[in-house]
């Protein structure tokens, strides 16, 4: 067989494979829900601040454990509706994170992420007491995919992804 022929047959071969990946990407759902919980030993009003100040946030958050020295810029004040961060780093990339909404059983976040990527979330915490001295604390993050988004969730979902840092923060929390 020529040279020519293996090449062509190869090159045949490759193209099919991407084509039944761009169509395995295709029929991925456009909207994805990564969710963990664990039970922890505080009330939902000693766990509120920890996710109502975004300084407290960050004593155990799993990405600035992951990149300490990444640049922080926060909101005066950095508490409450409306108080937002920044942060830009060579391991984490770069966003934005503003509480939307508190409420004595939930807090909300829009997440702005701008590199390595630009995509946007919002991103939840449910506190449910469990007895008088635990609290259920749910932290979720929900977004839209975009056709390339889908594509790369046919190796890697973003559950497998984050699923793993939102367990070690909950922990850490």
């Amino acid at each position: 067989m020529s040279k020519k022929k293996i090449a062509l047959g190869v090159l045949g071969v490759f193209a099919s494979v991407v084509l039944v990946v761009l169509a395995l990407g295709a029929t991925r759902p456009t909207r994805y829900l990564v969710t963990r919980s664990l039970v922890v030993d505080a009330t939902p009003e000693q766990v509120a601040p920890m996710l109502t100040d975004l300084h407290a946030f960050n004593t155990w958050n799993p990405w600035d454990e992951m990149e300490p020295t990444s640049t922080k810029e926060y909101s005066e004040p950095a508490s409450g509706v409306g108080a937002w961060y920044t942060w830009r780093g060579d391991q984490t990339g770069s966003g934005r994170m503003e509480i939307i909404s508190i409420s004595p059983r939930r807090v909300d976040y829009g997440l702005h992420f701008t590199a390595p990527m630009e995509d946007s979330a919002t991103v939840h915490f449910d506190l449910v007491p469990e007895g008088t001295t635990r609290t259920q604390v749910t932290w979720s993050m929900e977004g839209e995919q975009d056709f390339m988004g889908r594509v790369f969730s046919v190796f890697v979902s973003m559950d497998s992804m984050i699923g793993g840092d939102f367990e070690r923060g909950l922990v850490n929390l």
